[in-house]
């Protein structure tokens, strides 16, 4: 008898925890969320009085990969 109940409840808890994994995968499975559709209009222009413009490279100090 010992044998038997030392045998039982692990299996039945195993059987339980594999129904309700099965119930809860099966249950999110149906549930889809909406497609998200959305556009977007963007539009560039210059800078007024035409900003100077600077090479990264330009800059003193910058180690470069060559350097490192």
């Amino acid at each position: 008898m010992k044998l038997l109940r030392e045998n039982i409840v692990p299996v039945a808890f195993l059987a339980l925890w594999v129904a309700a994994s099965g119930y809860t995968l099966h249950r999110l499975s149906g549930m889809r969320a909406a497609p998200v559709q959305a556009t977007m209009n963007l539009t560039v222009t210059p800078q007024l009085g035409g900003a100077p413009h600077a090479s990264c490279t330009e800059l003193p100090g910058l180690r470069t990969e060559a350097d490192i």
